[in-house]
């Protein structure tokens, strides 16, 4: 069973690569199966479909993701609550940075994947609902999705900001936008 582990985690590794560097759309079975040295029918042994390679990829960190707004949902409404789901959404995006940067950049994902962007828009539009707390107005709507934007933009990009400094400076960010108009 390690062999096929190993063989499964290689071509992980070879598909994320490909897909960063082609987009999700352009990148083939056959280029997957190349990259890691493997037929094209031992690649099916693996994975039945480039969907389920996406699988694969993605849902370890989507299921952190909607675990995180889900948990700040059992909280009561406060201020900190807001910073927290930030802090929480940011530790799961930083943590899945590959993955996340896939989804959040590669639009041939969303026109290919319909059930993926679903999963996404899903979570999104709930993370924005708990950040624009109780009956919102339009000012605190747009806040909050832009303070959710602001944590999910910059991932594919700033690759050379030190992890700790880039989290430091998104939250800050993002809490900024959700402060009161004064």
């Amino acid at each position: 069973m390690p062999k096929q582990t190993d063989t499964r985690a290689r071509i992980l590794a070879a598909a994320r690569e490909l897909f960063a560097a082609q987009t999700y759309r352009a990148a083939s079975m056959r280029d997957i199966a190349l990259k890691v040295g493997i037929t094209k029918a031992s690649l099916y042994h693996h994975f039945r479909s480039k969907s389920e390679i996406l699988a694969a990829l993605t849902t370890p960190a989507l299921e952190a993701l909607k675990r995180a707004v889900a948990t700040a949902a059992d909280r009561p409404e406060a201020s900190e609550t807001r910073r927290d789901l930030l802090a929480e959404c940011l530790d799961v995006l930083l943590s899945h940075r590959e993955a996340m940067a896939l989804l959040l950049h590669d639009a041939s994902v969303y026109a290919d994947e319909q059930e993926v962007m679903t999963r996404i828009t899903d979570i999104t539009e709930h993370a924005v609902r708990l950040l624009s707390g109780p009956n919102p107005t339009a000012r605190e709507r747009v806040r909050a999705a832009q303070a959710f934007a602001a944590i999910t933009a910059p991932l594919g990009q700033l690759t050379d900001i030190p992890e700790d400094t880039l989290r430091t400076e998104l939250l800050q960010g993002a809490c900024a936008l959700l402060e009161p108009a004064g």
